[in-house]
């Protein structure tokens, strides 16, 4: 399972809800070219409601065990994630990290496929809260280790201009259907 099937999955199931969550891929913060322009964020989610506290939740997806232990030799490389959000989560494959391996100011969540019924209910049984099961893809996501809620800044007018970029790229690579419209003639 590849980084793009990872964070596919995990929007469909966390952030379907287009009009209440924006959801940012390979999010490049700042707007310049010095030495932090380059930090990415591999998904950034916002809320778009003021009583959902316009939560704002990081996912940093790691697809083998040495990703994720280079991520924990270097903490701060998540700096920028944590200093935006007010959860911040690893995305894996199912059952590539256990409990005692996240740094307690992160939670772990779960996306994969579940071949039988019996699969399924095994993933069951090691989720912590939230869980999605897609019964036509058999795809799901699943919270294992919750995020502890922390208490952050707004964001700063980079930001702002990173994910009105990021939102133009997306909007440019793959523009909306047009309106399904046709002309009304009038006999005269």
């Amino acid at each position: 399972m590849d980084v793009s099937e990872v964070l596919r999955i995990l929007e469909t199931a966390v952030h379907a809800n287009q009009s209440e969550w924006m959801f940012l891929r390979e999010l490049r913060i700042g707007t310049g070219r010095g030495k932090h322009s380059l930090q990415r964020l591999d998904a950034f989610a916002l809320n778009c409601y003021p009583h959902r506290a316009m939560k704002r939740i990081c996912y940093e997806v790691k697809t083998s065990r040495a990703d994720f232990r280079l991520e924990l030799k270097n903490p701060l490389k998540r700096r920028i994630g944590m200093r935006f959000s007010n959860e911040f989560y690893f995305v894996t494959p199912a059952g590539l990290l256990q409990h005692d391996e996240i740094p307690a100011d992160s939670g772990l969540m779960e996306v994969g496929t579940a071949a039988s019924i019996e699969e399924w209910k095994a993933v069951l049984a090691r989720q912590a809260g939230f869980f999605h099961y897609d019964s036509a893809t058999r795809n799901y996501c699943v919270m294992i280790v919750p995020a502890p809620w922390r208490e952050t800044p707004g964001p700063t007018w980079e930001l702002v201009a990173a994910m009105m970029r990021n939102q133009r790229r997306v909007y440019e690579e793959a523009p909306p259907p047009a309106p399904a419209q046709q002309k009304i003639t009038f006999e005269g």
